[in-house]
């Protein structure tokens, strides 16, 4: 409940608090997996390296790893970490980075795809924002597709940027820009909005990046049972859901309505608030009180944990992530 209303830090201190008292006996590894989970969104990266060394001391199996692996398993493996088409940019985003984004810029070149993790960012400064917003914007221009793996982390970074600087456009560029890669519209011309009032200026308007679509490695919903409708096995939930009017709740409808089999795929949702979750329990339960099969497909622990205090249907049915050792 804490970190569904958005108290981060308070539901990391009470997981590291439960962890500190249990980890010398034979406790769960579940709220293990929580932090795990919460300090991956947060992208504190250097605590989830340590817990990782602490897990594997006290229960003998490998940790979770740092790159969400339902994300990496459905890339290809050319644009997984160590593939050619795999980039990290790490620690702190400033001027001095420029050839860094040089090679990458080379490199794309010769490439279809590029996959660019900046989940592991730990500071970011108006030069370095500029270059990689110039980067971001050659890869269209190149016929690139474009990956990102932390992108929501980024986003947290550069709306306290421009907190903090509201006249920078920098900031505002590269946020607008990763927006508008990731097809986010409704977040496009809010942020659109703010940049305008912040800055004073006519807010820009909402234009389609023109990109092939990132390659992602097949690996559809295995069931026993006959797949009866066209389109979509899947429908994946991302980032974070707020309120009962959620846009992503009407999308579940529509696709819920259309589909004996309603596969929703929940490992790429950052969070869901108790309203929405409310609401979203409902529909889920409607979907199944129907007859159709509901499955919710690996969420991360702490969204799995929230939804299981729901009374959800027992027929719907809720697919945990595959846990090292289990």
């Amino acid at each position: 409940m804490l970190y569904a209303n958005g108290r981060e830090l308070e539901a990391a201190e009470f997981l590291r608090s439960v962890i500190h008292h249990g980890e010398t006996g034979p406790g769960s590894r579940e709220p293990w997996y929580m932090l795990f989970d919460l300090l991956r969104v947060r992208g504190e990266w250097k605590a989830f390296e340590a817990l990782s060394a602490r897990f594997e001391a006290a229960f003998g199996v490998p940790a979770p790893q740092w790159l969400n692996e339902e994300e990496m398993d459905r890339l290809p493996a050319d644009v997984r970490p160590g593939g050619p088409g795999y980039f990290e940019l790490s620690g702190a985003l400033n001027a001095n980075r420029g050839l860094d984004l040089d090679r990458m810029r080379a490199a794309a070149r010769n490439l279809a795809t590029v996959h660019l993790d900046v989940s592991r960012l730990a500071a970011i400064d108006s030069g370095g924002c500029a270059a990689l917003l110039g980067l971001m914007q050659f890869m269209p221009e190149n016929g690139n597709g474009l990956l990102l793996t932390g992108a929501e982390h980024l986003v947290d970074m550069l709306r306290e940027a421009t907190e903090g600087n509201p006249s920078d456009e920098a900031y505002w560029g590269l946020l607008l820009d990763l927006h508008r890669v990731r097809r986010q519209q409704a977040d496009f011309e809010r942020t659109a909005l703010e940049y305008a009032l912040a800055v004073g200026v006519t807010p820009p308007v909402w234009e389609s990046v023109l990109m092939p679509l990132a390659p992602q490695a097949d690996r559809q919903e295995k069931r026993d049972e006959p797949r009866y409708q066209s389109g979509p096995e899947v429908i994946y939930l991302t980032g974070v859901m707020w309120g009962a009017a959620d846009p992503q709740i009407a999308e579940v409808r529509a696709f819920g309505t259309e589909r004996e089999y309603v596969n929703i795929n929940l490992s790429q949702l950052r969070r869901i608030d108790f309203s929405c979750a409310t609401a979203f329990a409902s529909l889920v339960n409607g979907l199944a009180a129907d007859g159709r099969i509901v499955r919710l497909i690996r969420p991360n622990s702490l969204v799995g944990a929230f939804l299981e205090t729901l009374s959800l249907d027992p027929a719907v049915k809720l697919i945990p992530v595959q846990r090292p050792g289990h």
